[in-house]
């Protein structure tokens, strides 16, 4: 099955994090109030980010991340991550590509079948810094 993963916010302003997250959910996610800094996310994978299935700036096709993001910066994209975890995955996305970077990577293995080059990895990390700049969460929508 596949994995798309969307830019939210909550329909409700008082749910700021996971402790403030009460089930069952009575509202509708909401996209970014900006949806420049999305719009401005290098597409075209492998260089860029995947589009999701809808086409929609917001999301990009997880399911190809899944196993790296997992293996490499410890985030599973099929939960749902909250301000705090945007933030952490982005600080821990510019901390590899520093270190990618100063140790001359060009290519990266997503898994056993799919390599993109640095450029898509910097992709993610330019929607995932989007994100984490407006407070939003990540919704995994599969």
């Amino acid at each position: 099955m596949g994995l798309d993963v969307y830019a939210v916010r909550p329909g409700d302003p008082a749910v700021k994090g996971h402790d403030t997250l009460r089930t069952p959910v009575t509202w509708e996610w909401e996209g970014p109030a900006d949806l420049d800094p999305f719009e401005d996310v290098p597409r075209d994978f492998p260089e860029g980010l995947f589009w999701p299935s809808d086409g929609d700036s917001t999301g990009f096709r997880g399911q190809v991340y899944r196993e790296w993001v997992n293996r490499t910066l410890g985030f599973n994209l099929y939960e749902l991550l909250d301000p705090a975890q945007v933030r952490d995955l982005a600080d821990r996305l510019d901390h590899w590509l520093t270190d990618a970077r100063a140790a001359g990577t060009d290519e990266v293995p997503l898994d056993d079948a799919t390599t993109v080059p640095l450029s898509g990895i910097e992709a993610l990390a330019a929607f995932v810094r989007a994100t984490a700049a407006q407070d939003l969460w990540l919704f995994p929508d599969s």
